[in-house]
This record gives C-alpha cells, structure tokens and sequence, in this order.
C-alpha cells in the first residue's frame, strides 16, 4: 500500500462525506462577512481622521492672523494614527488606544491622548470584540479542521477495519501522518485561499502582508492538525474523538486564554485609570497653588529696559515646565506599572496558540499595541518639539514671524516594524513549537495505534 495510494483515498472518502464543501461555503460566507465589517470599519476611521484633518486644518488658518500680536502662535495640532494597509483583517486593540491626540504646547502632557481619559468610565469600550478575519481565523478555522480530521484513526477502530490496514506493511505512524496530511491539504489549502481572498477584497492589498498572513494561518492550521494526530492516537470510537476535539478546542481557544488573563491580573493587575486621573488632578491643583503663593510672596523684578516678550510669558512658561518637571515621576510609575503588565502578558502569549496568532494578525494588520504605543511615543516628542519652538521665540525675545509659522512641522507618524517584524517571528516561532509539542505527545503515544 503505497503513500500516494493511502492520500488518494483519504481524500476521495473525505469529499464523500460532503461536509467539508458545506464547512467551506460556511467558512467562506462568514469570511466575507467579516471582511466587509472589517472594510467598513477602515473608511470610518479613514473618514473620521479626514474629518479631524480638516477641523486642524481650519485652526491652523485661523490662527495665522494672530501671527505677530503674541510671542508665538502654535495652534492646536491633532495628530492620527491611520490605519494600516491590511487593517482590515483585524481590528484587534485598535479601539482600545486613542488614534488621535490633542497637542497644545504649552498644555500639560496629561491632556495629549484626551481620548483615554475619555474612555475611563466605560469598560466596554476596551472589552467588546469585532466580527472580523482574526475572529474568523482564531475561533472558527480550527472548528472546520477538526470536525474533518478528528477521526483520523477512530473510524477504522470502529468499523473493525484497523486489522487489516495494520496487516499492511507500512509502519502505522507514517499512515497516521499521510491521512492527516492528506486531509490537511483538502482542508488548510482551501480555506487558505478563502481568507486571501476575502481579505484582498476587503483592501487588504500588501502582497508582503498577504504572504505573512498565509504563513501565520498555515501554522495555526498545521498546531490543530497536529492536535488531531493527537487525538488519533488515544480515541477509540469517532464519538470519543468529537468529543475530546470539542473539549479541547474549548481548552485551548477559550478557556486557557481567560485563565491566563486571570493570572496576569493577580500577577501584575491593570493600574487604575480612574485613581491616576483623580491623583494627576489632586496634584496639579497643588501645584498651581503653590506657584501662585510663590509669586505673591516673591514678585519677579522689573527689567529695564523692558523685554520685547514680557517677562510674565517667560515666567508662565517656566511655571509650567516646572509642574511638568514635578508631575513627571507620577506619569513614569503609571508607565512603569502599565509596561509591567504588558511584558507579563507578552510572556504569556507566547504558550497560548491562539493569543500567538491573534497578536500575529493585530500585527499584521498594524492594529497592535506595540503601533499605538509608538505613536503616543512620537505624539510627545512632536509635543515637546512644538513647545522648544515657543522657548526658542523666548529666548531670541523675538515673536514668530508669518514664514516660520508657515513653516511649522507637521505630524506625520513613522512606522516602526515591518511586514516580519520580531513580534511576528517570536508568535511564528511560539506556533511552531506548540505544534512540535503536540507532535512529541503523539509520537510518546504511538504504541496505542498498533492496538486495534
């Protein structure tokens, strides 16, 4: 009996069944479904951050006719995050960080990212989940490759046939491996194409970030084909097989990922927005009193001749970098307790098939944390370079004449990782081992396969 005769059949038996056309047509009906959602929720944000664009646009021509009357003139700028070229496979954390920010500058860096403060009060906001690829190919794949290779081995043992197909000569482990390839194939190549296919209509057009996301979905799909190698070696009836893919679907899809979020909040629980909001406040209140009372005991002294910028611009100016100095270790420690907790669940995500290719997918769609983090990180620094323009003008004691402030920069947010990034190898990698794992588990377990 020959390998290529052994695939033949498995896969002429498995297109018997028709289940696997009708899996196909669901899988693809709900696909496409999801990517429409996904395109949908792309030109929103495209729409909404044209809408921002415009409302900056409008300050920044407004403010021109002030060029002149005051030291400096620095309009409020809104900066954006735009979506990524294949946003539209997963919406991931996107709604759970702000996409804009509020630069005033000579405003407190606590104001920048005003949208998630925004957001305190309602948790929803950061739980609730899209309908999208991701979901598609986290919950769902996995479903339609197990319900048509669960019985690889089990069908025989049932029907009483395991003894003659043992009577063969070819080792019984290579026999599992080619039915479970050859299913594989009918199964993994299909919906392979499915999602480029939907993804591709839905916009997601990046020929780089379509190849990764075939290789991301092939390994998750090649972790559950082993897992029903697994499932081959210790089911003796296809009712016990269903059963324990079910139950291990749950395991690994559903429950092992709440469980691990339990553990990393008792490990290193979420800092609290609404206390920091409230400690910020309670802070800088104190701060303005004490400045005030400073300068009603010690009033600056008068130059002579006087300034072409009054000194109570500079006064205002230093009064402010001197609270941002003051409030700056509270905004470290709330960073440093947030950081935390991300490493913790990085860590995590890295044993868990399915938070590795969820975050895989966030990535490739650039709706990661990594990518908002990096963009509130390029938000202060175009804060703070707007605010040294404002002590450059102080210091020249000159105003802001009309050709600098036409020629005031722009935000424009640079990538920070490419298409196969490092987060992306290490959940390639994290896949590949959970895969080998699984494999290593069948293979301890092989002796139950000679027992018919």
């Amino acid at each position: 009996m020959s390998v290529r005769f052994i695939a033949g059949l498995e896969m002429r038996r498995l297109l018997r069944e028709r289940a696997l056309p009708a899996l196909l047509v669901l899988l693809l009906g709900l696909g496409a479904y999801a990517a429409w959602n996904g395109s949908a929720w792309v030109e929103q944000r495209r729409a909404d951050i044209g809408l921002i664009q415009q409302e900056e646009q409008q300050t920044r021509d407004r403010s021109r006719t002030f060029v002149g009357s005051a030291p400096s003139v620095l309009p409020r700028a809104q900066p954006v995050l735009p979506p990524g070229a294949m946003a539209a496979v997963s919406m991931g954390q996107a709604d759970a960080y702000p996409y804009t920010a509020d630069v005033v500058a000579l405003g407190d860096p606590t104001q920048l990212l005003k949208h998630v403060w925004a957001d305190i009060g309602n948790p929803a906001a950061h739980a609730a989940g899209r309908f999208d690829l991701a979901f598609i190919i986290v919950f769902l794949l996995p479903l339609v490759i197990l319900a048509t290779t669960h019985d690889l081995w089990s069908r025989e043992r049932e029907r009483g046939t395991a003894t003659l197909v043992l009577s063969q000569p070819i080792a019984v482990e290579r026999l599992i491996v080619v039915k479970a390839l050859a299913r594989g194939t009918l199964v993994l190549l299909p919906a392979l194409g499915i999602i480029v296919a939907v993804a591709a209509a839905a916009g997601a057009r990046s020929v780089a970030g379509l190849s990764v996301l075939v290789l991301t979905v092939f390994a998750y799909g090649s972790f559950w084909l082993a897992v029903a190698v697994l499932i081959g070696c210790v089911a003796r009836r296809t009712t016990e097989a269903a059963i324990a893919a079910g139950a291990l679907w749950l395991l690994i899809v559903v429950m092992a990922p709440s469980l691990t979020l339990a553990a990393a909040n008792l490990l290193a629980p979420p800092p609290s927005q609404m206390r920091f909001a409230t400690d910020v406040k309670a802070q800088l209140d104190g701060i303005g009193k004490r400045q005030q009372l400073a300068h009603s005991s010690h009033p600056a002294a008068l130059r002579s001749p006087p300034p072409i910028i009054p000194d109570a611009v500079r006064l205002a100016y230093a009064d402010r970098v001197a609270a941002d100095r003051e409030l700056a270790p509270m905004l470290a420690a709330h960073a440093q307790a947030e950081a935390a907790r991300r490493r913790v669940l990085d860590r995590a995500r890295l044993w868990l098939p399915p938070v590795a290719v969820q975050d895989a997918l966030d990535r490739i769609a650039g709706s990661d944390a990594d990518r908002a983090l990096a963009f509130q990180h390029q938000v202060r620094e175009f804060w703070q370079a707007r605010r040294l323009l404002h002590k450059a003008y102080l210091d020249r004691d000159a105003a802001q004449t009309l050709a600098e402030y036409d020629a005031l920069p722009v935000f424009q947010f640079r990538e920070t990782g490419g298409v196969l990034q490092r987060g992306i190898l290490l959940d390639l990698a994290a896949l590949i081992t959970a895969t080998l794992i699984v494999l290593l588990a069948g293979w301890s377990l092989r002796g139950r396969l000679a027992t018919p």
